[in-house]
């Protein structure tokens, strides 16, 4: 849920720029010509005595430069979480405390902080990709096509955010993905993990 208002914070800050540019160029424009626009002007002062004038500028302007700052800082700083390892009691009383893995969430991905994470994370999703498979393999021969085209993009998605060196160069995996035919021997073990049944 975190993620999902992370994700609708930064929406809402993209839509109140726009707003706040829009008014600010309307407020700007409303202004009349030599007792307004013409004659405005504005001064920022910053540490050590600099100071920044700005002349022949209404006040719509400023409205209108935050706005677009708004989006920049929106657009700019990826959504990123970070959830710490914890201890938590299991509900099984001889179990005792079972520590929670990190995770680190940016853009719209989990992305594995450490080597150890990435395994896991691959341990996890290869049951994903097991269940992709074996749920195709049951498909009937009239939705097959469509169907296998949309769990290739599944497992892709899945498979992406977990690449390391050892599955070779994601490109080369795209190609082999939209050409088919047979792998190159350098992405041989993400094919192998991209087709475990």
């Amino acid at each position: 849920m975190v993620i999902i208002f992370r994700m609708v914070e930064r929406i809402l800050g993209v839509l109140i720029g726009g707003v706040l540019i829009y008014f600010g160029y309307r407020l700007f424009l409303s202004l009349a010509g030599k007792g307004g626009r013409d004659r405005g002007a504005g001064e920022f002062s910053f540490a050590g005595g600099n100071k920044l004038k700005l002349s022949k500028v209404g006040p719509g302007v400023f409205f209108a430069l935050f706005g677009a700052g708004l989006i920049v800082l929106s657009l700019v700083k990826p959504v990123s979480l970070t959830v710490s390892p914890r201890a938590a009691k299991s509900s099984a009383p001889k179990s005792g405390v079972v520590a929670a893995s990190e995770f680190k969430f940016v853009g719209a991905v989990s992305v594995p902080e450490t080597d150890q994470d990435r395994e896991r994370l691959r341990a996890e999703t290869q049951q994903d990709i097991l269940a992709l498979n074996r749920a195709l393999d049951g498909a009937d021969a009239a939705g097959r096509p469509g169907l296998e085209r949309a769990v290739s993009r599944a497992k892709f998605a899945l498979m992406e955010p977990l690449w390391a060196e050892d599955w070779g160069d994601v490109a080369d995996f795209r190609d082999w993905l939209d050409k088919s035919g047979s792998p190159p021997a350098t992405i041989q073990p993400a094919v192998d993990y991209f087709q475990r049944k």
